[in-house]
């Protein structure tokens, strides 16, 4: 049963998502399947191109830099860390913060493409009981990066938060601004058996 729900959860996500997932050109570009969108190695993945994350379909989608949409969450190769991650668009375009384990963002801020009704209506074919509930309780669905780099249903009612693998440094934002997370030793922190301690 619980899994059941668990993977009805899931469901919820489509709320605000479509359905598919357009490729950046007819050809050229394909999106990357479900069991590789971990961003966790290449996966295939051209090292030069920015993806955004279908939670809908579970897929990865290249984006030109013209679509990128400031304060959205999109996948990019960190060549300082060597590795891909998930970062946030500031007003210029330019991708900020790798994000960590921990790291939560609203379903709505992943570049989700169509519009509220045909996001509405992917919900109900998928699952029109929690499409009613959450048509009367108005939840706005979050997802949280868990340690494998995945994308999953997150807490809610919850706070936009990054933990930036970069620096180390904890964010969290309350009315669509910035806060830096600190403890009594600094403003780093480490991740580690699925929490957060102070850090380096």
């Amino acid at each position: 049963m619980t899994a059941f729900l668990v993977r009805i959860s899931t469901l919820m996500l489509a709320v605000t998502a479509v359905a598919n997932c357009m490729p950046v050109t007819a050809a050229e570009f394909q999106p990357v399947p479900a069991d590789k969108a971990t961003f966790d190695d290449d996966a295939g993945r051209d090292r030069s191109v920015i993806y955004r994350f279908d939670p809908v379909t579970e897929q990865v989608c290249p984006v030109t830099a013209a679509e990128i949409k400031p304060a959205h969450v999109y996948g990019r190769y960190d060549r300082s860390l060597g590795r891909w991650v998930w970062s946030k668009a500031d007003a210029a375009g330019n991708l900020r913060y790798a994000m960590g384990p921990g790291s939560t963002q609203p379903a709505r801020l992943f570049d989700l493409r169509g519009t509220d009704a045909e996001r509405q209506r992917a919900l109900e074919r998928r699952a029109p009981e929690l499409a009613r509930l959450l048509t009367i309780q108005g939840a706005q669905p979050m997802l949280r990066l868990d340690d494998q780099g995945r994308w999953d249903l997150g807490p809610t009612p919850c706070v936009s938060s990054v933990f930036d693998l970069a620096t180390g440094e904890r964010w969290e934002w309350h009315a669509d601004a910035p806060s830096r997370v600190v403890h009594s030793g600094g403003n780093r922190w480490a991740f580690a058996d699925g929490w957060y301690q102070p850090g380096w």
